[in-house]
């Protein structure tokens, strides 16, 4: 039975990061129209499966699929409808829903950003700001006091990787986190990730959006290349 609970929350947590990513990566509209048109075709499917001459415990089967299925669509309409109103009503456009749980489990990382005076950090961000990222300073202390920020309001990082000019350096990102946040190194490569895609959006020169895989990651934390000392060079220069 333990192992049966324990596998039963495995499936809930890989389910809950799909279904938070999926809505986090997602327009609104093009969200809502999407698990719509999944919906449509899965009630589709559903009466072809019982009209067509399929065996008993296939039909069964595949209606508690369908209804499993279902309830996940409309889950995901019903909190991107209501994401789209709340930001409505917003006249600032700081209003964060759907991942008020991610944000609570990252003030759970043991995180803190290095003391920063406002004239400090604001000569942080201006440093960085000419080469590695673009945005609001308003995102940058959201992103030093770990508050929530919007999705249109992430910052974008832009540095380009030494030997790919296309591709986005996930290495200088990663090392700037490890410069600004204390105990930034003992997260796991997955929680890294996520506190990423909370507050950053990698761009490369086409404006083409790319992802921060675990094997960044792991590559990040024996990487002794010249260039990551750039970065520590940075914050040195402004404290």
């Amino acid at each position: 039975m333990e192992r049966i609970a324990v596998f039963t929350l495995q499936v809930r947590a890989k389910v809950l990061t799909l279904f938070h990513y999926l809505l986090r990566e997602t327009d609104s509209q093009l969200g809502q129209i999407f698990f719509t048109c999944c919906l449509i075709f899965l009630t589709w499917l559903l009466l072809y499966t019982w009209i067509t001459a399929y065996a008993l415990w296939f039909k069964i089967s595949f209606t508690i699929v369908y209804l499993v299925s279902s309830l996940l669509c409309v889950t995901a309409i019903y909190f991107i409808v209501k994401r789209k109103r709340i930001r409505t009503s917003s006249k600032t456009l700081q209003v964060y829903t759907l991942n008020d749980d991610s944000l609570g489990t990252m003030q759970q990382f043991n995180l803190k950003a290095i003391a920063l005076t406002n004239v400090q950090a604001d000569a942080v961000f201006k440093a960085f700001s000419v080469k590695y990222l673009d945005g609001t300073f308003q995102s940058f202390q959201s992103l030093i006091h770990l508050k929530p920020v919007s999705l249109r309001k992430r910052l974008v990082w832009k540095d380009l990787s030494p030997k790919r000019a296309k591709q986005v350096n996930r290495q200088t990102l990663l090392e700037f986190l490890s410069q600004l946040m204390i105990g930034f190194e003992n997260l796991e490569n997955n929680q890294i990730k996520e506190l990423v895609d909370h507050y950053f959006i990698l761009k490369n020169p086409v404006g083409s959006t790319q992802t921060l895989s675990t094997k960044n990651i792991s590559d990040w934390r024996t990487n002794k290349a010249a260039y990551l000392k750039e970065i520590s060079k940075i914050f040195q220069q402004h404290l």
